[in-house]
């Protein structure tokens, strides 16, 4: 996730590689211009920014906690699956829990053999140690009764589970202290917290262009300058 100051600087830098998006289509113009009798009487149009304004939501991090393998699973399921899945059969539910939880230790094998290997990026490593236990969960999930697969097939809900895994299985081999300065601007993801968490920012973006200048200092040597336009 990016910093505050990553991203509000990178809307800054979009704009200014607009700006010089324009000014090379202005460079165009003016040579068409320079080469038509009538045209070359008229002013080169250009564009200038003038402000913009910017309302700019994102909410602060929270440190991501390591979660245990049956946690993440039983909560993407419940994720992916929405409507699919009926969690108040509770004999079809407390199955699916114990079996996540049997299969807590094969993941917990994996993650310490990859730190043993001193295998520090997961995608050298899906083919290896993550593609039989997605695999396994849907076999799972397929033969329990309270699955309708009406609104997700079990491909979406593998492909799904794989992806989670090899995120939360990044952040438990790397074991990265989190950054106090990193923010959520993504929009799915700002949808999904509680609006009470979310800030809003309001941004002006002034151009105030500049312009070289040629002078010539005390010696007689030719000098160019950026100066304020």
């Amino acid at each position: 996730m990016p910093t505050l100051k990553e991203y509000l600087g990178g809307i800054v830098s979009e704009i200014t590689a607009a700006r010089k998006m324009a000014d090379i289509q202005t460079l165009e113009i003016a040579k068409e211009y320079a080469q038509d009798d009538l045209l070359k009487h008229f002013s080169v149009p250009r564009m200038k920014v003038g402000t913009v304004e910017l309302t700019v939501p994102f909410a602060k991090a929270a440190a991501s906690p390591v979660l245990s393998f049956a946690e993440f699973t039983y909560d993407e399921i419940l994720k992916v699956a929405k409507t699919d899945y009926d969690p108040s059969d509770t004999d079809s539910d407390t199955e699916l829990k114990a079996l996540l939880s049997d299969k807590q230790v094969e993941y917990n094998s994996d993650i310490a053999e990859m730190k043993r290997g001193n295998i520090t990026d997961v995608t050298q490593a899906e083919t290896k140690y993550f593609n039989s236990i997605p695999k396994y969960i849907i076999k799972l999930c397929t033969s329990l009764p309270n699955f309708n697969w009406k609104l997700v097939n079990p491909d979406q809900l593998h492909e799904r589970l794989y992806s989670r895994m090899l995120q939360e299985a990044k952040k438990a081999i790397e074991d990265k202290p989190n950054n106090p300065n990193e923010v959520i601007v993504e929009a799915s993801k700002l949808m999904d917290l509680d609006p009470k968490c979310i800030i809003i920012a309001k941004m002006s973006v002034t151009e105030s262009g500049m312009e070289w200048s040629r002078h010539e200092d005390i010696d007689g040597n030719i000098v160019e300058t950026l100066i304020p336009e």
